[in-house]
């Protein structure tokens, strides 16, 4: 690697150029959350009554947790969504015959 300059970076490797977002926060993670919230509230005013009880409190925190994991990253892709990988991936991968192979499991290390 004759004449190489370590010091500089091409523009796609510079990761302190990357827009800054909050939390990693872009659209898709926002309108995951809104979707979350959207279906918490017409539950909330449709299906429990209007007293605080334990049950709604419950519901709430468990639509909280819910929605904080599905908008993790993914294991496999950390660019797409764990609500994605759950349930998206798997019927895309059954329905298309070209990503079949994409379902195989292969061990990482050889078995004895």
């Amino acid at each position: 690697m004759n004449g190489y300059n370590y010091r500089e970076f091409s523009p796609g490797n510079n990761i302190w150029q990357k827009p800054p977002r909050f939390l990693f926060l872009n659209f898709e993670r926002l309108a995951v959350l809104g979707g979350f919230f959207l279906f918490t509230y017409i539950m909330l005013s449709q299906a429990f009554s209007y007293q605080l009880t334990f049950s709604k409190v419950a519901f709430v925190c468990v639509m909280i947790f819910a929605a904080v994991y599905a908008i993790l990253p993914a294991p496999s892709n950390p660019n797409s969504l764990v609500l994605d990988e759950v349930f998206v991936r798997g019927p895309k991968t059954v329905s298309s015959q070209s990503l079949h192979g994409s379902m195989k499991c292969i061990p990482l290390e050889k078995e004895d």
